[in-house]
């Protein structure tokens, strides 16, 4: 079976893959958001999504230190590694301590950061490309829109496992933050592909876009105040 699916939260594709290995399919491999799964006795596996330096590669060392615990490596993917650990050996967690794990999140959130900018360069380079006239510049731009949002998203979910983490270390509450709400994000990008292209585009398009952007903007509004309380 094949399952199409692109995760920005490691902690949403960990659980994906445990609740798939639980109905009878273990992930076999993984390409470009394509995930190969065959059939297995249900839960016989657990799955972690690990993050590693290394672009595309682990050392030796990581791969030697999976061995001696049991783990198979099913699949690195950028920085991200799958792996794999029978369910009779016991409990599968890679970071068990506040500490470690404080410190896997923040090269999670680092990475997300610098993703984000290069992907905003882009867009902003995509955008350009379509006011130039480049038919194949628009779509490709919306592509990239939707990757930034998921990345600002998926930011904001490990500061908050951060934030959790670092309560449970000092046992004392963390401030509440207010976080922005993604409609405003969206509805802020989308005013300025509007005012960027408006050479480009009728004025009807961009009044269009441009009061959807200002719903969003304003139900963000909302949704950013009401999670304060």
């Amino acid at each position: 079976m094949i399952k199409f699916k692109l995760y920005f939260d490691k902690d949403a594709e960990t659980a994906w893959l445990n609740e798939m290995c639980a109905q009878g399919w273990a992930m076999q491999s993984f390409f470009a958001g394509l995930y190969f799964f065959e059939k297995c006795e249900p839960g016989k596996y657990l799955y972690q999504v690990d993050f590693r330096e290394k672009f595309f590669r682990v050392t030796e060392e990581y791969r030697e230190l999976m061995n001696d615990m049991g783990v198979t490596i099913i699949q690195n993917w950028g920085y991200w590694v799958i792996l794999r650990k029978d369910a009779k050996d016991g409990a599968f967690e890679l970071y068990t301590d506040a500490e470690s794990q404080i410190e896997h999140y923040t090269k999670i959130r680092n990475m997300l950061k610098a993703v984000t900018i290069l992907e905003l360069i882009c867009f902003f380079i995509e955008v350009m490309a379509a006011c130039a006239g480049n038919a194949f510049a628009l779509p490709f731009s919306g592509v990239i829109l939707a990757i930034v949002i998921a990345m600002l998203n998926a930011t904001v979910k490990t500061n908050e496992a951060i934030d959790r983490l670092k309560e449970q270390q000092s046992g004392i509450p963390a401030a509440k933050k207010r976080n922005i709400s993604m409609l405003m994000a969206i509805g802020l990008l989308m005013n300025s592909c509007a005012l960027i292209m408006q050479d480009s585009i009728s004025g009807y398009i961009k009044l269009t876009v441009q009061i959807i952007a200002i719903v969003f903007m304003l139900v963000g509004l909302w949704q950013t105040c009401r999670k304060k309380a």
